[in-house]
């Protein structure tokens, strides 16, 4: 019995070993890029001592870190503006800006003309084991120096550090990069709030001393940054902003106290979205968008959240996943639609920042051609829009 005890022991340190060394090591992926599928190294990456959270993993490719643009500046504190034009970004951090564009070696440092080597170039890259979906790939040692941050790599972690001595949290939100687009169209003309659905029981909002739930409802993008392109050149901001005002019109009519952290067409930023939600002491946060991806089969509904685990501002009561899985099941309800699930998602600056119950909910893929025939019709989106609001209803129900 005691040879067998000390056998069981020396195979799970084995085990174990093995288990580290395989974290150590990363994990394997799949992406494609410029026609060519390669297998990669994935890394993880810290800002400052901040985990840089990502759906897309940075990754190691011929010993070069990459990194989605997007997340990265973010983190930093960089502001980002995207030109379609030339599918070029030009990054800016103080008083140093850099600019860089897919697929090319050529980038500009303060306005001086460098080169990357052949292996470092910005890139618009596959995840082929998420469906397709496509992220703007940038090498992480050359973008941070030239933004004034060291950066240090751990062989045994396969960790990047980088760091400019902030021990803050990152500064006011910059302006997100969007991915490579095609050209938005004028937007459409915003249609009526859609009926009252009177099969649905009134809830009666339940907290606060006037009996008013507040609920923050953030329609995505806007202004310069118009989101997703469907297939036939609708904008996701115009979208995004036709079903908040229908979810609003719905709320209203039901008794909530509701603000819109957009009412026309205007980019705000992503930090200061969230403050308004945090300086008006919301109940709910609840932004609205739509999905796109490098596969035009992708299709489906997803509400993402951040878990209390993740975010310390959030109460650890497991809200997040509540309304998360109440707006899906309502909206999943109304329109039949296939279901992607609730996921985690700490890396969004909107779920990250706000202090609290917060939901994105992503409302079908535009890049799919059956689906944005459905999107853009005002009788699916009133669907959506009841779903949304019922699955807000039952949260306040049960929770508030």
């Amino acid at each position: 019995m005691k040879r067998f005890f000390t056998s069981l022991v020396v195979v799970m340190v084995l085990l174990f070993g093995f288990t580290n060394a395989a974290n150590a090591m990363g994990t394997k992926i799949l992406i494609k890029s410029n026609g060519q599928k390669r297998q990669v190294t994935t890394a993880s990456v810290e800002v400052n001592g901040f985990n840089l959270y990502c759906s897309f993993e940075p990754y190691v490719d011929v010993n070069r870190t990459f990194v989605p643009i997007r997340e990265l500046t973010e983190l930093m504190g960089a502001n980002v503006e995207w030109d379609q034009n030339s599918k070029s970004a030009t990054i800016r951090m103080q008083d140093k800006d850099v600019k860089l564009k897919i697929n090319s070696s050529v980038v500009y440092v303060n306005g001086q003309k460098t080169n990357l080597d052949k292996n470092s170039v910005p890139r618009l890259v596959e995840y082929v084991q998420k469906g397709g979906a496509c992220k703007t790939m940038v090498p992480l040692r050359f973008l941070s120096e030239s933004l004034g941050f060291d950066v240090q790599w751990d062989q045994g972690k396969r960790l990047a550090g980088i760091s400019n001595g902030a021990v803050q949290a990152p500064a006011p939100e910059p302006a997100p990069a969007p991915e490579p687009e095609p050209l938005p169209q004028p937007d459409a003309t915003e249609p009526t709030a859609p009926p009252v659905d009177t099969a649905v029981p009134n809830a009666v909002p339940g907290k606060g001393g006037n009996g008013k739930v507040t609920v923050v409802l953030d329609p995505g993008h806007g202004g310069s940054d118009s989101g997703a392109v469907g297939v036939d050149g609708t904008t996701e901001k115009a979208l995004n902003m036709r079903l908040s005002k229908k979810v609003e019109a719905l709320l209203r009519q039901k008794g909530y106290n509701v603000i819109m952290t957009r009412t026309r067409d205007e980019f705000i930023k992503l930090y200061d979205r969230a403050n308004m939600a945090n300086d008006a002491n919301a109940d709910i946060f609840m932004s609205i968008h739509f999905n796109s991806a490098g596969s035009s089969k992708a299709y489906g509904i997803e509400v993402l959240y951040a878990s209390e685990d993740d975010v310390a501002a959030k109460k650890d009561d497991g809200d997040q996943t509540r309304l998360a899985r109440e707006v899906l099941n309502a909206v999943l309800s109304e329109t039949g639609a296939h279901s992607r699930g609730i996921k985690n998602r700490p890396d969004l600056a909107v779920l990250r920042k706000t202090e609290m119950t917060a939901a994105l909910i992503e409302g079908g893929f535009m890049s799919n051609p059956s689906e944005m025939s459905k999107i853009k019709q005002d009788s699916y989106l009133d669907k959506l829009a009841r779903g949304i609001t019922k699955g807000i209803e039952s949260y306040d129900r049960k929770y508030l």
